[in-house]
């Protein structure tokens, strides 16, 4: 936006995911007398259906399971952790748990004091921000899925990538390319994979 005809900043990351797994887990095909006809997905029919994890749900399960693992940890200590949801789906669990390494490492490095994390902490108003770049980082090194839907895949890699770009503007996006001479996106090739 404004190029775009879709306004991504005032969607949560997780709506793709939603929309994805209501509506797209199925295929239209059209048959020899010329009529569409919906059919699940042969992979989301093989693999037994496509099922939304509530929200609420989803946050319970990543506090009272990743929480845990950080306690009384650095964020050195945390760079050695690994996330992976073996059938990530759209992807409702990893971006659950991206955003609470996120808020995680802010906090740290907010009571680890500010000015020692000037690299990848900055403060906007009251609050203090990540940097794009940090968030980068902790996307690649800690967050990975699978899942056999193709479709399922590429939808996790957009709201993985819409959560990094989540509270960013265009200024702030150039201001850190100009300082890090690094692409605003990663590629999630390596860390959210299409298999079974």
């Amino acid at each position: 936006y404004p190029d775009s005809p879709y306004e991504f900043s005032v969607l949560s990351a997780d709506i793709l995911g939603q929309v994805y797994e209501r509506f797209l887990g199925k295929v239209i095909r059209l048959t020899t007398g010329h009529q569409a006809k919906v059919e699940e997905k042969p992979e989301v029919r093989k693999a037994g259906g496509v099922f939304y994890t509530p929200d609420f749900i989803t946050k319970a399960i990543v506090r009272r399971t990743i929480g845990p693992l950080l306690d009384g940890k650095t964020p050195r200590q945390v760079a050695k952790l690994r996330f992976c949801d073996m059938a990530c789906g759209s992807g409702s669990f990893l971006i659950e748990a991206f955003q609470f390494l996120l808020d995680w490492h802010r906090d740290s490095y907010v009571v680890g004091g500010p000015e020692k994390y000037s690299k990848v902490l900055y403060r906007t108003g009251n609050d203090w921000r990540l940097t794009t770049d940090e968030k980068k980082r902790i996307l690649l090194n800690n967050i990975f899925g699978v899942d056999i839907d193709v479709q399922a895949v590429e939808v996790t890699k957009l709201s993985l990538l819409l959560k990094v770009l989540e509270g960013e503007s265009q200024e702030s996006i150039t201001k850190q390319f100009e300082l890090f001479h690094q692409r605003a996106l990663p590629d999630l090739g390596s860390n959210i994979k299409c298999g079974n």
